[in-house]
Order: C-alpha cells, then sequence, then structure tokens
C-alpha cells in the first residue's frame, strides 16, 4: 500500500514538473482606472434632456436620395450633444453610437424601420461628425465609430453632428428601387469621459 501510494504521488509531482517546464513566458499587465458617481448633465442645442430625443428632418424628393452618396448624405439636419455641470478632472467627453435594431453594418448607416407603415425602401440615415475639424461620416455599429471629443476641462462642452438621408446600400437602380415614404430610426449613444 506505502508503495501505490508513494509512486502515484512520484507520478503526480513528476507530471506537474514536466507540465509547468512546458509553460510559457509570463508576463504583467497593469490596470488603471477611476470611479465617478458623477457625469456631464447631456442637452440638445434646443435645452431638452438628451435621453430621449427626437430630430426631425426635411423632406426630400427621392431622385435627390438617388443622386447622393453615404459620404455626402441629402436633406441634412444638424444637432449637438450639450455638455454641462462636468466635475472637475475630466478633461473630455466622446460618443460613441450603436443600434442593435437598425445598424447597416455594410456601410455604418441606419437603416428605416420597416415595420413603420408606409415606409420608404432603400433609403436609410447617415451621422456625421460637425465639428469645425471634423466632418466625417460616423460608422454606426462599428469599433471606433467616432473620432469627435469635446473639451470639457472648462465643466462644459459641445459634440455637434448632422444627419442625412442615404440611399441603403441595398439599393440597385431599375432593380432594386428607392420608393418613396416616411423614415424612421434609432440610435443609442453611448458617452465616454477622460
Amino acid at each position: 500500500m506505502f508503495y501505490k501510494t508513494t509512486l502515484a504521488t512520484a507520478f503526480a509531482v513528476a507530471t506537474i514538473g514536466s507540465l509547468s517546464a512546458q509553460a510559457a513566458d509570463m508576463g504583467l499587465i497593469t490596470f488603471d482606472g477611476a470611479v465617478t458617481d458623477t457625469t456631464c448633465t447631456i442637452t440638445t442645442n434646443n435645452g431638452v434632456d438628451a435621453n430621449n430625443v427626437t430630430i426631425s428632418l426635411p423632406v426630400v424628393q427621392k431622385t435627390d436620395v438617388e443622386g447622393t452618396t453615404v459620404d455626402k448624405g441629402v436633406g441634412e439636419k444638424e444637432f449637438e450633444l450639450k455638455l454641462t455641470n462636468c466635475p472637475d478632472g475630466q478633461a473630455t467627453a466622446s460618443a460613441t453610437f450603436t443600434s442593435q435594431q437598425f445598424a447597416d453594418l455594410t456601410n455604418g448607416t441606419l437603416k428605416s424601420d420597416p415595420t413603420v407603415a408606409g415606409h420608404a425602401n432603400n433609403v436609410n440615415l447617415a451621422l456625421y461628425n460637425n465639428a469645425s475639424a471634423d466632418k466625417t461620416r460616423i460608422n454606426i455599429g462599428l469599433a471606433g465609430n467616432n473620432t469627435q471629443a469635446a473639451d470639457t476641462s472648462t465643466g462644459e462642452g459641445t459634440l455637434s453632428y448632422r444627419v442625412a438621408y442615404v440611399p441603403s446600400a441595398d439599393w440597385v437602380k431599375g432593380t432594386n428601387d428607392i420608393t418613396a415614404g416616411s423614415v424612421n430610426s434609432n440610435v443609442t449613444f453611448t458617452m465616454t469621459y477622460q
């Protein structure tokens, strides 16, 4: 009995020893962060709380949508996210945009809600940065989709955007045409503070 236990123990030690001898190099990753209980107050440019905002776009002609691209858009509407009452020590704020229901990952635009009666076919919405130094299109739902950051070191800042109609990625003139109708969609934003 003693011999079997000793042999089993020796085998276990030899097995563990050979496993640890084959281990890869090890390193150390250090994480730094902070927790705050306050964030900025966020409103739109007309003073409305930005938790649930509706932005009404102008009515445009079907031919205007057919004649534009996702990088330009037509019927644009500008809007802002105004940040106030930002805590001390917070230098910047930025927003990323997602839409589980309406993101068109083919081109980073927003699909129109097909459940709305009388909706337009093959018309999407594109979101763009509208800051003086950054007019790039935001790719909804794609990683790193927004580069604009507001300076909030004084306790306030502004993020400027615009939204416009664009043809969907599925649109093919004469085969899969744009049709007239309503365009309804939504996007969620997540604010990141640094």
